[in-house]
């Protein structure tokens, strides 16, 4: 049997929108299937929080598990005294306050980093207990949240180069620039 000109005509508008739907998709991830590694990540307080006592928890999340979790957890009652959720979750905590460096650097070399790609981490959640900051809000919207992803090709910067994170009095600022 002959196709029609019709037919003819559907298949190819169908595979040239199937094309569009492909491109357009992976220029939605520019990151493609890369795989997360561990990133130096230095985390530095500005002038105005310089003598303030504040925690910061870096904690690495898988996409599938972790990560719908931490975009909507309330960042409020994760700082509550004996909060569960935060003693139970492999985190590291960064402690600032008077005596303590203003500049902090989570580094590759850290154990850490191991345990949490071997659970299939892809993204860095960063969590900070931010003095006079308590709505809260979901995802990237919470200034005391910070989610990052761990894509060995989703930054502007050298292998070596840490990611650089600014914590202000509104919240926390990612200052290393995304491809």
């Amino acid at each position: 049997m002959k196709p029609t000109k019709l037919a003819t005509t559907l298949l190819a508008t169908s595979i040239a929108a199937l094309a569009l739907l492909l491109a357009a998709c992976s220029s939605l991830n520019p990151l493609g299937s890369s795989k997360p590694v561990a990133h130096n990540i230095t985390i530095t307080l500005d002038k105005t929080l310089e003598n303030t006592s504040l925690q910061i928890d870096l904690i690495g999340a898988n996409a599938v598990t972790d990560l719908p979790k931490w975009q909507s957890y309330s960042v409020t009652d994760y700082w509550q005294p004996g909060n569960t959720t935060r003693r139970d979750t492999d985190r590291v905590t960064l402690d600032f306050g008077p005596g303590k460096p203003a500049t902090q650097t989570f580094t590759i070399k850290d154990p850490k980093w191991k345990q949490w790609l071997a659970t299939g981490a892809a993204n860095l959640v960063i969590i900070a207990d931010l003095p006079g900051v308590s709505t809260d809000k979901g995802g990237a919207a919470d200034p005391r949240r910070l989610i990052i992803p761990l894509a060995d090709n989703a930054w502007k910067k050298s292998a070596k180069a840490p990611l650089e994170i600014l914590v202000q009095e509104s919240g926390l600022r990612l200052l290393t620039p995304r491809k």
